[in-house]
């Protein structure tokens, strides 16, 4: 990975997006994007709530009460959050989020309305995230996976682009629109045990944090989100205790992580291996005959 060129492409006004729903297993993907706009104090722009967009049979308002007993409800919605006058300052990044549920209706009028404000906000590159259900076990290092339909991203990451071919989701058509805009975007996604993918992952939402933080360049206090992942793994082992086929498929899950890793490793090295022979060759061939 270039990290110059990144830090090219991924800098001035970036655009994190993460929406509840298909796209977002274990709510991780909104998890990250949430906890990072709040370490941030980032300030609310645009609200867009309007009924043509939710289906409320199946995306149901939320009751509230405050401080009274009052009631309040909470509606669908996806909101525009960027830098507010106490967002820390980071040199050459100013981070925007776009942080909802999912669309259920009206899908091209909604797209067509947030590149609007994308292009209004000046929005230099956009960053979409994602969590996935997977066969992977909870008690191991969460998995990170990149791909982009933009060109230079691909060459500056060493990444491919995304082979998938089926049902999309909204992040999909929106990031499809944004990309022939002319945004550079990428898509990062965590892999979420599927056996708990139902309930939050804080583990995986801190990995996609991480990755986030790596990539950009900046930093947030890790601790409450440290503290929820930990939780959350002694919750999942507490769950599977005396359960004994989850915990045999948990098992093999962990055997074949296990050995891919050792596979990749054993690559690595022997690519390593290659390298330092081609160089002790080309320093043989530079020595000059007696």
């Amino acid at each position: 990975m270039d990290l110059s060129e990144t830090s090219k492409i991924f800098s001035g006004r970036v655009l994190i997006v993460a929406l509840d729903g298909w796209t977002d297993a274990g709510s991780a993907a909104t998890g990250a994007a949430i906890y990072i706009k709040d370490k941030l104090n980032g300030e609310r722009l645009v609200s867009i709530d309007d009924s043509e967009y939710f289906d409320y049979l199946r995306q149901r308002p939320i009751i509230v009460l405050d401080e009274h007993g009052d009631r309040d409800f909470l509606w669908p919605s996806i909101e525009f959050w960027g830098p507010s006058a106490i967002t820390p300052a980071t040199k050459d990044l100013e981070l925007y989020f776009l942080i909802g549920q999912e669309p259920a209706m009206q899908w091209p009028y909604l797209r067509d309305e947030l590149k609007e404000i994308v292009e209004d906000r000046e929005i230099t590159a956009v960053i979409m995230l994602g969590s996935l259900a997977s066969e992977a076990p909870h008690n191991r290092p969460i998995k990170i996976h990149k791909n982009s339909q933009t060109a230079s991203v691909r060459n500056a990451f060493g990444l491919e682009r995304s082979n998938y071919d089926g049902r999309a989701g909204f992040m999909s058509v929106l990031g499809d629109s944004l990309e022939k805009a002319g945004l550079p975007t990428i898509s990062i996604w965590a892999q979420v045990p599927h056996y708990v993918a139902s309930m939050p992952s804080p583990k995986a939402a801190l990995a996609l944090v991480n990755d986030l933080e790596i990539m950009l360049g900046f930093e947030v206090d890790h601790k409450e989100l440290l503290s929820a992942a930990f939780e959350w793994e002694r919750s999942v082992d507490d769950f599977v205790e005396g359960d004994e086929d989850l915990q045999g498929y948990i098992s093999s899950l962990e055997k074949a992580r296990d050995e891919s890793e050792a596979e990749e490793l054993n690559t690595d090295q022997l690519a390593l291996e290659f390298e330092k022979y081609l160089r002790q060759n080309e320093t043989d061939s530079d020595t000059p005959e007696n």
